[in-house]
């Protein structure tokens, strides 16, 4: 098979995507290369620290924001792209999609002059989400370019649904569910590296309840909040771990102060020992938007509580080993994980169905596999 050189358009290198590329680059299919923006300040658009050694350009961009009913949106812009993507000349073209629409516009242009191949890689549109009139006409651009794109990667059965509904043929719709580096996270617990102040925590909650993920208001962290006031009004030693930081941080401490919580913690970014924390935990809790970190707890075998996030919770979970609530409340959630609490044998089989979910079906494997059919088929 033909190795061919590839270029990803990416906004910037994330910590959790990283991983990915570095594994894709290590393909001897393809000649890889990730080209990206600057960081932008104030989000959680900033590339990794830690060092890899796939080929990747920090390309020479502006940060352009926009404002929406959804917030800022924020992408890079680099002028001069277009001209360096002809100089390099790559066969295959991967670009973020709508996110970092302003590059993969360029990047689109550029394989319609030369021929090259395009894949658009893109959740689809998000479930629940409202788009602005005004943007109607940019929404018509990313729709002719999903259309005309020789291949779309999408994150899961959600994306594969909202693309079909476009007309694309099934055939050129290849679906990678959003997932973080399952073999990284098995290395990990295959160390069993534990330590005793992480101990102290099941001595001190008898049951753990997990948050993993960026402090942004549409993460709706303000229901877990709330879910664990009836929590620790109705049970004791019911302890909430919130691991992240972001904008919406300062928010959500001083409602847990006014809620007078007693058994929540915030602990702050944590990148390298999450396992810790995972695999203390007795169930993982989704509230709002994302998706990542379904499958990261699942690898710890978890059960896992989920809204509407990015559409891989409808690929990931099911009755056997999670809850998908739409529309979930802080009442809601109180249910669940009331039935959790009462109901240990309950779940423990469904953190078992977790595992084996993650095992035999969607994992980093089946992740790459379907970036490398895209790309050649």
């Amino acid at each position: 098979m033909e190795n061919k050189k590839v270029i990803v358009l990416y906004r910037v290198l994330q910590e959790w995507r990283a991983p990915i590329f570095q594994k894709l680059s290590n393909s001897e299919l393809i000649d890889l290369e990730v080209w990206f923006g600057p960081d932008i300040k104030g989000t959680k658009l900033v590339s990794t620290k830690k060092t890899f050694d796939f080929k990747k350009i920090k390309l020479l961009s502006f940060i352009i924001k926009m404002n929406s009913k959804n917030g800022i949106i924020a992408m890079p812009f680099s002028p001069l792209l277009i001209f360096e993507l002809l100089i390099a000349n790559p066969q295959v073209i991967i670009a973020e999609g709508a996110s970092n629409i302003l590059n993969s516009l360029q990047g689109f242009i550029y394989s319609k002059i030369t021929r090259k191949k395009f894949i658009w890689w893109s959740l689809g549109k998000l479930q629940n989400r409202k788009y602005d009139v005004k943007r109607s006409k940019v929404d018509k651009l990313i729709q002719f370019i999903e259309r005309k794109s020789d291949a779309i990667i999408t994150y899961s059965s959600v994306g594969e649904e909202y693309f079909l509904s476009l007309g694309i043929q099934k055939s050129k719709i290849f679906k990678a569910v959003n997932v973080v580096d399952t073999d990284a996270i098995f290395e990990k617990l295959s160390l069993n590296n534990y330590y005793d102040q992480h101990r102290d925590y099941k001595r001190k909650y008898k049951f753990i309840n997990l948050f993993v993920g960026s402090l942004t208001k549409e993460k709706s962290i303000d229901i877990l909040l709330k879910a664990q006031k009836l929590i620790e009004d109705n049970y004791e030693d019911c302890g909430l771990l919130i691991i992240g930081d972001g904008s919406y941080r300062k928010n959500l401490e001083e409602l847990s102060r006014n809620l007078g919580l007693k058994n929540v913690e915030f602990l702050g970014q944590i990148l390298d020992e999450n396992n810790l924390y995972f695999s203390i935990a007795d169930v993982f809790t989704l509230p709002g938007l994302g998706g990542l970190a379904i499958s990261e707890a699942m690898c710890y075998g978890l059960p896992v509580i989920a809204s509407i996030g990015d559409g891989c919770e409808v690929d990931l979970l099911n009755n056997d080993n999670g809850i998908i609530q739409p529309n979930m409340t802080s009442e809601s959630l109180f249910m669940h994980l009331e039935a959790l609490i009462a109901d240990e044998k309950r779940r423990k089989e469904m953190g078992k169905n977790s595992l084996k979910v993650i095992s035999e079906k969607y994992n980093v494997i089946n992740y790459l596999n379907q970036i490398l059919n895209a790309i050649y088929n």
